[in-house]
């Protein structure tokens, strides 16, 4: 390479050595043209030729001296030939040698001839390169087949980087040089078109031509000039010309206009290159090697450039074209509305990212108008959604952070891809570029400084977005109450004035000021928001400041605005902070308060003394630091119309304080509503006094020691606070009265620690437990302060946590303290706290908190709670997050800190990583078949096609250490995936149960004498001694856990011989038991419930005797040997097919209703009458009481032994809410399914009429009711207005909600028809899932309605959604019933009428899709959503808002009810729609030759998109089709295609993978039918996909499937338009164009998925499948 680089030396010093014979600047002597060049001979002034007299100067001189022409071929042929020579030497330096080339040319003189000498002979060096890169290909892939791995061989590559060194080239201060370099760019890129096309220079342009073009993929594979190195190519010379362009826009009018001439000259060049790179040139037509996609893309500057207006117009009209086709084109990919809400636990995770916030789409959503992006998301509206629905605050800041690493890379992409002018400038957005990947950026001063930390910034950011929420949802509170007060006419003046608590009759609506203060108190003690920026924004609000945009609609005062800033006052740093400093200062937030007040609502008729005295108390709960007490009234005159009310709170507190002396508790127990304001309102007047007060009322100081089930359970007796008092209680004060009730039981695992009259804490003697009000008041303060109170929760979760992990080590002691502590804590979670673990945030993860305590835990009473808790906890998982949980070994428990999210500076969280554990999840049967089920429901609801890396088979795995076996009743109802895999398992699974003849012959064992002789193996009643041998021998008999599930089988034979068992067995009987693992009784119930089974078949009866019932009954309840739920657990687990097995419907209906013992036992819970609200109820304890007192618990086999006992019981343990009629309900709930796959309605209905009563302590009852109705909605037995009235009768609390007329008449017994659901139905139910979808406070329908913070969902959209759900699903039952869709298996037949192959499961599931899509209740539902012009009713919500709560209400039901209806309409409204079956506006393809020649002589081109507005105006109708719904709907252009796209989009974010399934099928079979003849319709199905490119790139078969077939739909319209020929094509096929372009850049599915693609490719017309060749494997 040294010859070469000393030669070019001396040939670019030549250019310097004579200046006189130098070339004009405008004179470029036919570079590169065709025709001959004219040369002349350049003689020095003697007229000695220059090469004689530097030939006479030695060697180099000769070489190196100033050339002429004569000599420029030689001198030009010795660079080509040292050039070529070095890279023959070491071809893996090609790219170096020819940049080594490229930099002496452009070192050479721009004016010199001497150039003219380099060009020529890089063009014939890349000519050379190009025949050997030629050669090279064809040589090494001689086959198509071969040519799948050419894009593989460094070949291929090499010449793109040695062709983007040509690039280089371009300067803006050597004007001829650009212009060369136009030329040779362009002369190569030819070239190589005619080498990759096999045609010559003047060949057709038809792809036919030459013999290696018989494959598209041949030609694609062996692409000489990839579409990256022309991009590359294309995006180097532009930003070149946009720089020169900004650099002589500003000096034109000193430099004049030839500076504009050669610019000029340099563009109309530059516009030449183009063409040749899109096809358009005279030698490469119809040969592209890029798309018009790519150049719209890269000649894009990004809108701060285009909008600057510092762009010469021929520029700014490129510019300005470019942004129309991008905006079209984002008219396709985004859809026509994308205001979705965000809802909590009923989105899935996808929805938090946003389509409009992809880095994908982000490039063509700056296209669109400010109009259309506002519909787009954003994080202020993410979090007002969240707080409306009262979502966890773990959930609003992980959207928040979501969102903001979506938007951030989204940023980086547009920032990435815009054109930045000025080196500063450049560097500057490089900078911040690289901090938001690093998140290291720094916010600056105008000056330059740094301003904060990345981290405080995007605190800052995080506080201004919660900020803004809550001031707005304290505003729309405030507003609504105003409206349903009469705050104008005067109260009688008397009532006023006196001392007599004034509360409004509509005192309810303060319910919404009581949340929205405990969510904001959050924020300001955790120092999310700062209190001073909430006073300020308050006060805005009712005086908005100069400018305030929302100065037009200001409140008016209000004295709740007070009253939320008084509740912050309570926070002990914002009182002796800002407050304190205020008070003490200038007192400028006194005054602003003094301002707010507004005095005429304090004597209105509506007046609320709890709001309106709220300056009186904040000034009282001040007093200690106003400065000047006795002039603060001279101060702020105005408050003089408050004082005449400040009697009222000095009498207020002294009367609370008289009343506590006296010891009435009156007011503090909550019976009473004027009491209960009191107390609340001088709990707003006094720090820290009511709170303790009624910590002091809860635990008072006097001995009154009480019991619970035990001598040793003992409490100290103390009142009963009702739930209004905590309710209406101020924030601090329920927030403080958690802390002192912490701190005594839920802080110390070593017993309640009492505080009396200022001592320290300690334990009273003798007191080991709190009293059952106490942990009534806790999971109370916990429902009305769930985010204030929301950290002490998860300390106890993590309390939980660490005993469970000293559980894993197999030998851990627990004191007697810790075991009550433990206890009380279980209990209180799982019969009060369900509801709110149900929406908690980390409700999913919580299992890892229970699983090693579930294995480990060695006392009955415990492991009992343990195992119901689990049930119910399993129950309440409703979403994926609950299979991550199960496979994610790396949880570390519950995050302490407030807002961890934040913290963490905007990093994205790492990614999961999914393992199946060593361990099952549970030893116990029934909760592994208990989770099993509930992951089905998770499967068939939610579906698991968005959780990229989740294994289902590792799930189900996971849970038993046994493999289960399901009966084909239960497996017709599953998943398919669930379906398949137990499928896979089933022969390794089905174990037989224990036979008679094996029990028999084990019973015949000697060892088992002991238990026939009824002999002891302890003597006396002292204390326990050694046991016999032969009783010694019974236990390491049954020591051995092969033989331990027949031990009741024995047992059960030996209760046949004897009438009646003696003590003394028993006895025995229950030392073996205790032996027994505790997650091994209910396995070893099942199989003695089978061998039962088995014994009673032996006797030729189909139902079982009075005998063997009488023995069952006295096993559960007279001896305690078995539980009585694992035996309905046992009889219902789903291992046998109940259908025709009359023996274990027999026994299933004997232990759930005629059993004397359970009968009896359900009596006396019908009589104590145990309420639904439980939270009202201030006797539940004392029913509790007495229900146990008749029937106590018994969980070691003890009840028909007397003491003493040996073993000797375990601890007692403190019963607050368990008994066995609560352990049985989640075991009931697992059964309802199994009995209604039983498909014995009569059995279903009895169980549910008589067991109804139970439900009332269900936490969750329209949850389960809805789940129910979900996974059995095909099911027969639910076809029958019968048993579905059954079943809603028995879950539902009609007054706890808010129902249909309809449906409640319905419930109650009434006959409602399915004809009588007309439009006026749909349009009341669609109104109140739109209204609550838009945040809309409304009055409740329901007057009844228990208070918000009690309901079973607090989320209004999604209590609104499921009761829709039950709504609907109750009605096409009764549909089904009607039409007798699936009648009943009959009994006596042989077999039963099961589907035994998936075949057979598809053809039913087929089926029941062809059923529900007739359903006339989801097809009028979608028809009045498609037209709203046919809704009876003029609803008051945009028509986007009706569409999207369509889309989530679709996806809450089954999805063959009306998702996958709406879906399959695709084909209707394609085939249909009179404006999809017309051809677009014909559009030539565009010449930016042909633009530079007419724009720079001041003509315009006459070309189809040569307007910057859409060309599809020519057709109206066609544009409005892909504009904006609301756009539309403004301008009343609303047609049904806009219509039917925004309802797809929004059912297809909400839904699953389930949905691109449909989606699928049906473009699948519109391309199959041949029916579309318009290039519109291929348009409007590519729209339908856009949207959802970025979810379908990871799912390839789907994603392949739908690409093909649009491609042969494509293929089949093309032939038919006949506008498509060489230099013109169509609107809709130009977008479609662009779209598969797009697809290939953004969401590339990989080089497998475009081969399998390429087939459809090449049977397009030839152009067309030319412009796509550079989409496959580029």
């Amino acid at each position: 390479m040294e010859p070469l680089v000393e030669y070019l030396t001396g040939v670019v010093e030549s250019s310097y050595e004579d200046l006189e014979h130098l070339v004009p600047c405008g004179s470029f002597l036919g570079l590169f043209d065709e025709r001959p060049i004219k040369r002349t001979r350049v003689n020095d002034s003697n007229g000695t030729s220059l090469h004689s007299k530097n030939h006479t100067q030695g060697p180099a001189a000769g070489a190196f001296g100033l050339l002429d022409y004569d000599n420029s071929e030689a001198t030009g042929d010795a660079i080509t030939r040292l050039t070529l020579e070095a890279i023959g030497n070491n071809p893996m330096m090609a790219v170096d040698v020819l940049g080594t080339v490229v930099d002496a040319v452009r070192s050479t003189h721009d004016a010199s001839p001497v150039l003219d000498i380099g060009f020529r002979s890089l063009f014939e060096i890349y000519q050379r390169r190009l025949e050997y890169h030629s050669a090279n290909r064809y040589r090494a892939e001689p086959t198509a087949a071969a040519a799948a791995h050419a894009t593989d061989k460094p070949t291929n590559e090499t010449f793109g980087a040695e062709y983007l060194q040509l690039t280089r080239l371009f300067e803006l201060d050597r004007p001829r040089t650009w212009v060369a370099a136009v030329r040779l760019v362009s002369m190569v890129t030819k070239s190589a078109i005619r080498i990759m096309y096999g045609g010559t220079a003047d060949a057709s342009p038809s792809l036919s031509i030459g013999t290696h073009v018989a494959s598209l993929s041949e030609i694609s594979g062996m692409n000489l000039l990839p579409e990256s190195v022309c991009r590359e190519a294309v995006r180097q010379v532009w930003r070149l010309l946009l720089d020169s362009a900004t650099k002589e826009a500003t000096v034109g009018g000193v430099l004049g206009t030839a500076r504009r001439t050669r610019w000029q000259i340099r563009f109309e060049a530059t516009m030449e290159l183009f063409d040749s790179f899109v096809g358009r040139a005279a030698q490469s037509l119809g040969r592209p090697l890029i798309s018009y996609y790519v150049i719209a893309r890269e000649l894009d500057p990004g809108a701060a450039v285009a909008e600057s207006g510092i762009l010469p117009s021929e520029m700014q009209r490129i510019v300005d074209l470019c942004f129309v086709r991008k905006r079209r084109l984002g008219r396709i990919l985004l859809p026509p509305d994308g205001s979705w809400p965000l809802i909590s636990h009923a989105s899935r995770a996808h929805t938090v990212k946003h389509v409009y916030d992809q880095p994908g789409y982000a490039l063509v959503r700056d296209s669109l108008t400010s109009e259309e992006a506002k519909r787009g998301p954003s994080a202020n509206r993410y979090v007002a959604d969240l707080l409306f629905q009262r979502a966890p605050t773990d959930e609003i800041f992980a959207a928040i952070r979501n969102h903001r690493i979506t938007q951030k890379k989204a940023q980086a992409a547009v920032a990435g891809d815009s054109y930045i002018p000025g080196e500063a400038a450049a560097a500057a957005v490089a900078s911040a570029i690289n901090g938001i990947g690093t998140g290291k950026a720094t916010l600056t001063e105008p000056n330059g400084t740094a301003l904060v930390e990345p981290s405080d910034a995007e605190r800052h950011e995080v506080g201004q977005l919660l900020l803004e929420a809550m001031a707005q949802r304290v505003e729309q509170t405030v507003r609504f109450i105003q409206k349903q007060c009469d705050f104008e006419t005067l109260a009688d003046e008397r009532q006023t004035i006196d001392t007599t608590m004034v509360v409004p009759p509509n005192v309810q609506y303060w319910e919404g000021m009581n949340e929205v203060a405990d969510q904001l108190y959050y924020f300001v003690l955790t120092d999310a928001v700062a209190y001073t920026d909430v006073h300020a924004r308050l006060y805005a609000a009712v005086f908005p400041r100069d400018g305030d945009l929302r100065a037009g609609v200001g409140a008016r005062r209000d004295n709740a605005y007070i009253w939320v800033l008084l509740q912050l006052m309570h926070i002990e740093k914002v009182a002796a902070g800002p407050v304190r400093a205020d008070l003490q200062g200038d007192e400028d937030m006194l005054d602003q308060l003094v301002q707010m007040y507004n005095e005429r609502q304090i004597v209105s008729r509506d007046a609320f003394y709890v709001r309106d005295l709220a300056l009186q108390a904040a000034l009282n709960h001040q007093q200690g630091n106003i400065r000047d007490n006795q002039g603060v009234k001279f101060r702020h005159p105005r408050m003089a119309v408050a004082m005449p009310f400040a009697p009222v709170v000095f009498r207020l507190q002294h009367e609370f304080g008289q009343q506590f002396k006296d010891g009435r508790s009156e007011q503090l127990d909550g019976r009473s509503e004027a009491a209960v304001m009191k107390a609340a309102a001088v709990s707003q007047m006094r720090q820290y006094v009511v709170p303790n007060a009624l910590y002091t009322f809860l635990v008072p100081a006097r001995e009154e020691v009480g019991r619970l089930q035990g001598e040793a359970t003992t409490f100290l007796r103390g009142g009963n606070i009702g739930h209004r008092l905590l309710d209406f209680l101020n924030v601090g004060g329920k927030h403080r009265l958690l802390q002192l009730v912490y701190k005594m039981m839920l802080a110390h695992e070593q017993g309640p620690q009492f505080q009396f009259e200022g001592r320290a804490a300690g334990a009273r003697a003798g007191i080991t437990c709190v009293s059952p009000h106490v942990v009534d008041t806790v999971y109370q303060l916990l429902y009305t302060a769930p985010y204030s109170n929301e950290l002490m929760m998860k300390e106890v979760l993590e309390k939980l946590r660490r005993c469970d992990k000293a559980m894993a080590l197999g030998h851990a002691r627990f004191s007697a303290a810790n075991m009550r502590w433990l206890y009380t804590v279980y209990q209180l979670m799982n019969c009060r706290l369900l509801r709110f673990f149900k929406y908690y945030a980390h409700a999913s993860h919580l299992v890892h908190h229970l699983r090693h305590s579930l294995v480990h835990v060695t006392h009955r009473q415990l492991y009992g709670s343990l195992e119901c808790f689990a049930l119910c906890l399993v129950n309440l998982q409703h979403d994926v997050g609950f299979l991550q949980a199960l496979l994610n070994p790396e949880y570390h428990g519950v995050a302490l800190t407030p807002h961890a999210s934040v913290a963490a500076a905007g990093a994205a969280p790492p990614a999961p990583r999914y393992a199946k554990p060593k361990d099952a999840w549970f030893e116990c049967g029934m909760l592994a078949r208990n989770a099993a089920m509930v992951i089905a429901r998770i499967e068939a609801m939610r579906g698991l096609g968005d959780v990229p890396g989740l294994s289902l088979d590792d799930c189900l795995d996971s849970l038993a250490p046994q493999p289960q076996y399901w009966a084909p009743a239960v497996l017709r109802y599953l998943p398919r995936a669930v379906r398949g895999y137990y499928a896979r398992s089933a022969k390794q699974a089905s174990v037989p149960g224990p036979s008679p003849e094996a029990v028999r012959s084990l019973a015949g064992a000697a060892v088992h004498s002991v238990l026939t002789q009824g002999k002891l193996g302890t003597q006396g009643q002292g204390h326990p001694q050694t046991p016999l041998p032969r009783e010694a021998d019974l236990l390491a008999f049954y020591a051995d856990e092969r033989r331990q599930p027949l031990f009741l089988c024995v047992v059960w034979l030996l209760l046949e011989q004897i009438s009646d068992a003696t003590p003394e067995i028993i006895a025995i009987v229950r030392r073996v038991l205790l032996t027994f693992p505790l997650p091994q009784m209910a396995a070893r119930t099942a199989a003695l419930v089978d061998f039962v089974v088995a014994r009673e078949a032996e006797h030729g009866t189909a139902t079982p005797s009075g005998a063997a019932t009488k023995r069952l009954d006295d096993m559960m309840f007279k001896y305690r040997l078995v539980h009585h739920e694992h035996v309905a657990f046992a009889l219902t687990r789903g291992e046998h097919d109940l259908r025709g097995d009359s023996m274990r419907l027999a026994l299933t209906r004997f232990v759930l209703l005629d059993a004397p013992s359970f009968g009896a036992r359900l009596h006396e819970w019908h009589n104590l009458d145990f309420q639904g609200r439980y939270w009202a109820d201030y006797g539940h304890w004392q029913k509790q009481e007495a229900y146990l007192a008749r029937f106590p618990d018994y969980f070691e086999h003890e009840a028909f032994l007397s003491a003493p006992l040996d073993p000797p019981p375990a601890l007692e343990l403190p019963v607050y809410y368990e008994n066995g009629m609560v352990r049985l309900l989640p075991v009931l709930e697992f059964a309802l399914g199994r009995m209604i796959e039983a498909e014995d309605r009569a059995l279903l209905r009895d169980v549910l009429d008589r067991l109804g009563i139970l439900y009332r302590l269900h936490q969750v009852p329209l949850t389960t009711l809805m789940n129910t109705l979900f996974v059995y909605f095909n099911a027969p037995t639910l076809h029958d207005a019968a048993v579905v009235r059954s079943l809603n009768l028995a879950l539902l609390d009609l007054s706890q909600q808010s129902f249909s007329s309809e449906f409640v008449r319905f419930v109650r017994g009434e006959h409602v028809a399915c004809d009588d659901l007309d439009a006026h139905y749909v349009c009341r139910m669609s109104e109140r899932i739109a209204s609550v979808i838009s945040r809309r406070l409304t009055r409740p329908a329901n007057a009844a309605l228990p208070e918000i913070q009690y309901r079973e969902i607090p989320n209004p959209i999604l209590l609104a959604l499921s009761e829709s759900v039950v709504e609907l699903l109750t009605w096409w039952c009764l549909h089904c019933a009607e039409q007798g869709c699936a009648p009943l298996h009959d009994p006596t037949a042989a077999t039963l009428p099961v589907p035994a192959s998936e075949a057979e499961f598809c053809a039913e599931e087929t089926i029941r899709r062809t059923r529900a899509a007739q359903w006339p209740l989801g097809r009028l539902w979608l028809e009045l959503t498609m037209d709203p012009s046919r809704r009876p009713e003029r609803g008051a919500f945009s028509g986007a808002t009706y569409i999207h709560a369509t889309a989530v209400l679709a996806n809450m039901l089954p999805d063959e009810l009306l998702a996958f209806p709406i879906i399959e309409h695709l084909a209707d409204v394609v085939l249909n729609e009179s404006v999809l079956r017309t051809q677009s506006a014909p559009r030539r393809y565009f010449s930016f030759a042909e633009f530079a020649r007419t724009a720079t002589h001041g003509g315009s081109p006459a070309l189809a998109d040569s307007s910057p507005t859409d060309s599809s105006q020519a057709d109206p109708a066609a544009a409005a089709v892909f504009n904006s719904f609301e756009r539309n709907r403004l301008r009343h252009m609303a047609n049904r295609p806009n219509t039917y796209l925004t309802l797809l989009h929004s059912v297809l974010h909400y839904g699953g993978i389930a949905m691109f399934t449909t989606l699928a099928d049906t473009i699948h079979q519109l391309a199959d039918g041949a029916k579309l003849c318009s290039d519109v319709q291929l348009l409007y199905l590519c729209a339908t996909v856009g949207p959802i490119l970025y979810r379908l790139v990871d799912h390839e078969p789907l994603y392949v499937q739908i690409l093909a077939d649009l491609l042969t739909i494509m293929a089949h319209i093309c032939p038919r338009i006949a506008e498509l020929d060489a230099d013109s094509s169509t609107d809709a096929v130009e977008q479609v164009m662009d779209f598969f372009c797009f697809v290939k850049d953004q969401f590339d599915p990989g080089r497998p998925a475009w081969r399998r693609i390429a087939p459809h490719i090449a049977a397009l017309p030839p152009l067309l499948r030319c412009q796509l060749q550079s989409v496959v494997d580029q």
